[in-house]
């Protein structure tokens, strides 16, 4: 039976245009520090359906980035395939090493120290509680499975914090529809162009755990369940006026209706349902595949895009079309966070 090729495009396009920096050199006030040492710790939270995907990232970082440095690759998880692990094992090279990590019984005990419920579950979260697994870093990378980079890696390492808790791109899947530019503002009490997507971070962990991050999260997490964005949503709220805001260049998006040609782009990131192993017709598949091509998930992945199918694009639509809806819902709520908290996290005298 031939392939019945699936089209992305053309269904819940972008109804808002962008106005949020996209290219590197439209960031000057982004300065760049020395990496003290050699060492660059990169974090990536997966499960099986995920891990295909993380060889892809892998192998783009190891392709464009600078050898100058020893970059630990640390995977965290509550339980994977064996054969996944030692495929992705074997990236290990001096100066690239992976590592994997089940942080279920850690985050057991931080889950029972903060009083928290059952969020540590949830790889979505696992990031969150980086600062406090792994003292012995001052400052990390989190990665999302689902990326290409193709710049390198060491400069995204070196921006300089300074007193930021993160650096993070505007989120191009909040700021590209107007119902969850709504939401960011009534509901979370933030300036959507300045809402961070949480899957490509530079984080202050040395400022985590000073500032008693944790507590200030189970604190939020008591008072408000957010069901829209999530773990992005508590990240944005308790993190705000502490941004280091980053470029688009460095979290690129098919959402998006702008395009950056290869020689701007630093990292793709196929979030939300734009997934290159679904649709022919993703911006900036290419790249996805270009990489694919050079793992042992090959033919794996290309078998996860031989068989989607109508029945998953319905699926496709039908979620979105429900996230909206929550979306919709959260923004009429008479006790969302906002009206009820108002600012209680960043710079709340200037308020």
């Amino acid at each position: 039976m031939q392939k019945t090729y699936q089209k992305r495009l053309g269904w819940n396009e972008s109804d808002v245009e962008l106005t949020t920096p996209r290219m590197v050199e439209e960031c000057p006030e982004i300065k760049c520090g020395e990496i003290k040492g050699k060492e660059i710790p990169l974090f990536f939270a997966t499960d099986n359906n995920y891990l295909p995907f993380l060889s892809i990232t892998l192998q783009s970082i190891k392709e464009n980035s600078s050898r100058e440095y020893d970059y630990k690759v640390y995977v965290l998880h509550s339980g994977v395939r064996s054969d996944y692990q030692e495929k992705i094992e074997r990236f290990s090279e001096k100066g690239f090493e992976v590592s994997f990590v089940d942080v279920t019984e850690k985050l057991k005990d931080i889950a029972a120290d903060l009083h928290m419920r059952d969020y540590y579950t949830c790889t979505t979260y696992f990031r969150v509680f980086i600062a406090g697994m792994f003292p012995q870093y001052d400052k990390a990378l989190y990665l999302d499975c689902d990326t290409v980079v193709l710049g390198d890696i060491s400069e995204l390492y070196s921006y300089d914090l300074g007193s930021n808790l993160v650096a993070g791109a505007p989120c191009e899947g909040v700021n590209c529809f107007e119902v969850y530019k709504r939401y960011v503002r009534e509901v979370d009490g933030l300036n959507p162009d300045y809402f961070f997507n949480a899957g490509v971070i530079l984080m202050n962990l040395k400022g985590f755990r000073e500032e008693g991050f944790y507590q200030q999260f189970a604190e939020l997490l008591r008072k408000y369940k957010f069901t829209v964005i999530q773990d992005e949503d508590y990240l944005n709220v308790l993190c705000q006026d502490r941004v280091l805001r980053l470029p688009r260049a460095w979290n690129k998006t098919p959402v998006a209706p702008d395009y950056l040609e290869r020689k701007d782009l630093r990292l793709v990131h196929y979030l939300m349902t734009w997934k290159p192993w679904h649709y022919d017709d993703i911006p900036y598949g290419e790249y996805f595949w270009e990489y694919a091509k050079k793992t042992e998930f090959y033919d794996e992945i290309k078998e996860m895009y031989d068989s989607f199918n109508a029945t998953g694009v319905e699926k496709d639509k039908q979620c979105e079309a429900s996230l909206k809806a929550l979306a919709e819902s959260e923004i009429a709520r008479k006790d969302g966070y906002f009206k009820v908290h108002g600012k209680r996290y960043g710079n709340v005298e200037k308020a």
